[in-house]
Protein backbone atom coordinates (compact mmCIF):
# COMPACT_ATOMS: atom_id res chain seq x y z
CA UNK A 1 0.00 0.00 0.00
CA UNK A 2 2.96 2.55 0.80
CA UNK A 3 4.83 1.94 -2.46
CA UNK A 4 1.62 2.42 -4.37
CA UNK A 5 0.97 5.82 -2.51
CA UNK A 6 4.77 6.93 -3.34
CA UNK A 7 4.20 5.74 -7.00
CA UNK A 8 1.17 8.03 -7.79
CA UNK A 9 2.64 10.98 -5.70
CA UNK A 10 6.08 10.93 -8.10
CA UNK A 11 3.47 10.38 -10.92
CA UNK A 12 0.86 13.51 -9.71
CA UNK A 13 4.88 15.83 -9.19
CA UNK A 14 6.10 14.94 -12.79
CA UNK A 15 2.72 15.86 -13.99
CA UNK A 16 2.72 18.76 -12.19
CA UNK A 17 5.97 19.74 -13.53
CA UNK A 18 5.72 19.03 -16.44
CA UNK A 19 1.98 21.18 -16.51
CA UNK A 20 4.07 24.25 -14.70
CA UNK A 21 6.85 23.95 -17.34
CA UNK A 22 4.34 24.22 -20.06
CA UNK A 23 2.82 27.32 -18.56
CA UNK A 24 6.26 28.19 -18.79
CA UNK A 25 6.40 28.24 -22.14
CA UNK A 26 3.40 29.29 -23.22
CA UNK A 27 4.14 32.55 -20.67
CA UNK A 28 7.24 33.04 -22.39
CA UNK A 29 5.24 33.13 -26.18
CA UNK A 30 2.72 35.12 -24.67
CA UNK A 31 5.34 38.16 -23.11
CA UNK A 32 7.22 37.51 -26.68
CA UNK A 33 3.98 38.53 -28.75
CA UNK A 34 2.68 41.23 -26.59
CA UNK A 35 6.62 42.68 -26.41
CA UNK A 36 6.80 42.84 -30.29
CA UNK A 37 3.03 44.54 -30.64
CA UNK A 38 4.33 47.31 -27.91
CA UNK A 39 7.35 47.75 -29.96
CA UNK A 40 5.13 48.06 -33.22
CA UNK A 41 2.82 51.09 -31.41
CA UNK A 42 6.13 52.70 -30.21
CA UNK A 43 7.43 53.14 -33.67
CA UNK A 44 3.83 54.18 -35.19
CA UNK A 45 3.99 56.82 -31.90
CA UNK A 46 7.58 57.66 -33.04
CA UNK A 47 6.36 58.11 -36.92
CA UNK A 48 3.63 60.36 -35.69
CA UNK A 49 5.58 62.39 -33.46
CA UNK A 50 8.06 63.16 -36.38
CA UNK A 51 5.28 63.98 -38.55
CA UNK A 52 3.48 66.20 -36.20
CA UNK A 53 6.67 67.91 -35.88
CA UNK A 54 7.25 68.38 -39.28
CA UNK A 55 3.52 70.48 -39.84
CA UNK A 56 4.08 72.38 -36.98
CA UNK A 57 7.87 72.97 -38.42
CA UNK A 58 5.60 73.70 -41.83
CA UNK A 59 3.10 76.06 -40.14
CA UNK A 60 5.32 78.18 -38.16
CA UNK A 61 7.12 78.74 -41.15
CA UNK A 62 3.53 79.73 -42.90
CA UNK A 63 3.34 82.09 -39.91
CA UNK A 64 6.54 83.85 -40.13
CA UNK A 65 6.35 87.70 -40.98
CA UNK A 66 8.34 87.15 -43.69
CA UNK A 67 6.10 84.47 -45.49
CA UNK A 68 2.97 86.75 -44.87
CA UNK A 69 4.90 89.81 -46.30
CA UNK A 70 5.50 87.19 -49.56
CA UNK A 71 1.63 86.81 -49.40
CA UNK A 72 0.77 90.19 -49.46
CA UNK A 73 3.11 91.48 -51.73
CA UNK A 74 1.97 88.40 -54.25
CA UNK A 75 -1.62 89.41 -53.92
CA UNK A 76 -0.97 93.15 -54.38
CA UNK A 77 -2.51 93.87 -50.42
CA UNK A 78 -2.27 97.41 -49.05
CA UNK A 79 -1.98 97.42 -45.10
CA UNK A 80 -5.06 97.78 -43.46
CA UNK A 81 -5.52 100.47 -40.88
CA UNK A 82 -7.36 100.18 -37.64
CA UNK A 83 -10.75 101.23 -39.00
CA UNK A 84 -10.54 98.37 -41.75
CA UNK A 85 -10.16 95.65 -39.49
CA UNK A 86 -12.63 93.07 -40.07
CA UNK A 87 -13.40 90.86 -37.63
CA UNK A 88 -14.75 87.26 -38.73
CA UNK A 89 -17.20 85.26 -36.53
CA UNK A 90 -16.51 81.63 -36.28
CA UNK A 91 -19.43 81.07 -34.47
CA UNK A 92 -22.18 81.03 -36.50
CA UNK A 93 -22.68 77.49 -39.38
CA UNK A 94 -21.92 77.53 -42.44
CA UNK A 95 -23.91 76.38 -45.09
CA UNK A 96 -23.25 73.18 -47.36
CA UNK A 97 -24.75 71.25 -49.44
CA UNK A 98 -27.98 72.20 -51.31
CA UNK A 99 -28.30 75.57 -49.29
CA UNK A 100 -25.09 76.86 -50.35
CA UNK A 101 -25.74 75.69 -54.21
CA UNK A 102 -29.12 78.06 -53.90
CA UNK A 103 -27.72 81.17 -52.79
CA UNK A 104 -25.18 81.25 -55.61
Amino acid sequence: MKGKLGSFTIIVLVIAIMGLFAMNIYQGYKYERLQAEVNEYQNTQEQWFEKNKQELTSLSAYSSPQHVKEVKEAMKLSNASVGQTIIIDTTTRSQTGSDAEGKE
